[in-house]
């Protein structure tokens, strides 16, 4: 039942809506959520912000390093094909590095930074709905399911959320 679900969601938001407006915005919004980009991120967060601030990128940093390993290891034990390996008419607008598709390592990572910058930036709403437009992104180029971003998005802001509490708890001793 729920890969059917799946494969409804997949279709509609992979095929159904698609448009070359969607087709042209959508990898660069994905990319957006790539170890890269917010690599590069962190760097400038720990490099340009005030002393207050420099945490985050330290935090995004470690948050990185957390979620990959965490999402490779799930990755592996869960061992989903990506939609593109298991449906038919994928439109791949992007090329996927690992067969393995759940849980989304863009969601976690896009989840991630929307809690560490939601702690230090203002409690923002904008940090979520880019994290989300980063989601529809995965589904919408062909990499992952609507499940396989919903769970990374729950397991970003998680490991995000831990990470942020770790951090208070230290500062204060």
């Amino acid at each position: 039942m729920i890969f059917g679900m799946d494969s409804a969601f997949f279709h509609f938001i992979n095929k159904t809506i698609a448009n070359p407006f969607f087709d042209f915005i959508m990898p660069p919004i994905s990319w957006m959520a790539s170890g890269e980009a917010l690599f590069i991120l962190a760097i400038l967060l720990i490099i340009f912000c005030k002393k207050e601030n420099k945490r985050s990128g330290i935090l995004v940093l470690a948050g990185l390093t957390i979620m990959y390993y965490t999402i490779f290891f799930l990755k592996d034990i869960v061992g989903r094909p990506r939609p593109c390996l298991v449906l038919s008419d994928v439109r791949l607008l992007e090329a996927s590095a690992r067969a393995s598709s759940f849980p989304s390592g863009h969601a976690a990572r896009a989840f991630l930074a929307a809690v560490i910058l939601s702690r230090f930036f203002g409690r923002n709403a904008a940090w979520f709905f880019l994290a989300g437009i980063i989601c529809f992104s995965r589904v919408y180029v062909g990499a992952h399911y609507l499940s396989d971003v919903l769970v990374g998005a729950v397991v970003g802001a998680c490991g995000a959320w831990g990470l942020v509490k770790l951090a208070d708890h230290i500062d204060t001793g």
